[in-house]
């Protein structure tokens, strides 16, 4: 992360993401597709701060939540999305 502005977004990222998987868990397609949309959202002002490494990690996180929602390894992707996320508020 370079400055505090990046780690406030990767942090709301990874929020989004956690929303993402909850409601993918509970068959919610409505909140899921909402949480996804604020998640590129909050991924475009990573982009727009010119984070391009950050940039490209919140992309592998969308990318990661794509591919355990296919495999239905969603109970696993949690934990690792809660790891990263905890390690950006520790720094």
């Amino acid at each position: 992360m370079e400055n505090k502005s990046t780690k406030f977004y990767f942090a709301n990222l990874g929020a989004d993401v956690a929303r993402c998987i909850r409601a993918s868990k509970d068959n919610n397609e409505t909140r899921y597709k909402s949480s996804l949309t604020r998640a590129y959202k909050t991924l475009g002002h990573i982009n727009r701060a010119k984070q391009y490494s950050s940039y490209e990690e919140g992309l592998l996180l969308l990318r990661g939540l794509a591919l355990a929602r296919a495999d239905n390894k969603l109970d696993a992707y949690e934990y690792k999305v809660n790891s990263i996320i905890s390690t950006c508020y520790a720094q």
